[in-house]
């Protein structure tokens, strides 16, 4: 199977401009990905996938609030479906991320269909 990325959306994007906006950070991750289909006249439908990127530094800081107030047994652990540690959040890497999980044939397995 064949898979292009025509589009990538953010749900939420760093507002400034500095290193420490987009190096704590979490978004949750649209990609429209093309695939073939042999079941369709062109052949190729687009699909959307989902994955939640977070920072390393962002994981820090919600551990830290969730001490405070007591969430995931006070910070003791943390969940998110599909998610994927990035170094930060700016589209440039968030994309540089998700080329290198389809070279390596990894995608699929970060991000979900929705």
């Amino acid at each position: 199977m064949c898979f292009k990325i025509r589009e990538i959306y953010l749900s939420d994007e760093p507002k400034g401009e500095g290193m420490d906006d987009v190096e704590n950070f979490n978004t949750d991750v649209i990609a429209l990905v093309e695939e073939d289909d042999e079941d369709i006249e062109n052949g190729k439908k687009t699909v959307k996938y989902v994955a939640s990127f977070f920072t390393y530094a962002n994981i820090f800081e919600l551990k830290s609030l969730h001490i405070k107030t007591g969430e995931y047994l006070k910070g003791k652990y943390f969940y998110a479906k599909n998610m994927v540690l990035v170094d930060n959040c700016s589209m440039e890497n968030i994309k540089t991320v998700v080329d290198h999980l389809l070279e390596e044939g990894e995608f699929r397995e970060a991000f979900r269909r929705i």
